[in-house]
């Protein structure tokens, strides 16, 4: 049992890391449609500690809440929760050393290209960041290359599909240093004007008012509900002690 839960943990944080061959069609982008799980009934679908049996090693974001074993044994709750557990410091361990790295490139606080990593990837196990290699939720702005359909803002959303998670890694450096480092006013910001600088500010109501300005944002939930994209950012850093 525990080599099982050891090799799933792996094919989830490694499987990235392998290369990836894609095809590229030269005058339209490539979609990936991937289909949706099967129901979830009980326990049906899942083995003995609550991972999917159905060939995916991607979890949604009740499943990996555990909310689908919520009328489990307590056994079984427990065993997906120790595993859940045992996969997030993986998970961490790993993105922690590769953003420090990537930090003395990029000039961008590993603090903050982590956080968005457990934000946006759901620790890695998110199905963009399965089968796309994407952990940071960047959606494709057109041109040639792979991309996969996965419902967000809206249905048919397409997002990048990169091959490994070090590209998706360098791709979200350029792009932070693209638009939103360019709405920095110090040479050397701190952290938190990092973190405010992708939602405009840092409540629902700064971003808000930013964008009715007509500023762009990382992600449409900067603006919308009780807690600011700025703000799970900082909560996530804080609580990691980043």
């Amino acid at each position: 049992m525990r080599n099982l839960i050891y090799l799933f943990c792996c094919w989830i944080i490694i499987g990235c890391n392998q290369k990836k061959n894609y095809p590229i069609l030269p005058t339209q982008t490539t979609v990936f449609e991937i289909p949706e799980p099967i129901p979830y009934i009980k326990e049906k679908g899942y083995n003995d500690i609550g991972l999917p049996t159905d060939g995916r090693a991607w979890f949604t974001r009740d499943e990996f809440r555990g909310r689908h074993l919520k009328d489990s044994s307590y056994a079984m709750r427990k065993a997906f929760k120790d595993w859940r557990a045992k996969h997030q410091k993986q998970f961490l361990s790993y993105i922690i050393d590769v953003s420090k790295e990537e930090q003395k490139a990029s000039g961008i606080p590993y603090q903050l290209v982590v956080a968005q990593a457990i934000l946006e990837s759901q620790y890695g196990s998110s199905k963009l960041a399965v089968l796309g290699c994407n952990m940071f939720g960047v959606k494709k702005k057109g041109g040639n290359g792979p991309s996969i359909m996965i419902s967000d803002d809206s249905p048919t959303d397409l997002f990048n599909v990169y091959r490994s998670n070090w590209e998706s890694i360098r791709h979200h450096s350029k792009v932070l240093n693209g638009k939103y480092r360019a709405r920095l006013k110090t040479k050397d910001p701190s952290l938190e004007e990092w973190v405010d600088c992708l939602c405009g500010g840092r409540t629902t109501e700064n971003s808000r008012t930013f964008v009715e300005a007509g500023g762009q944002v990382y992600a449409s939930s900067c603006y919308k509900g009780t807690e600011s994209y700025s703000q799970k950012l900082l909560r996530i850093i804080k609580s990691l002690n980043l």
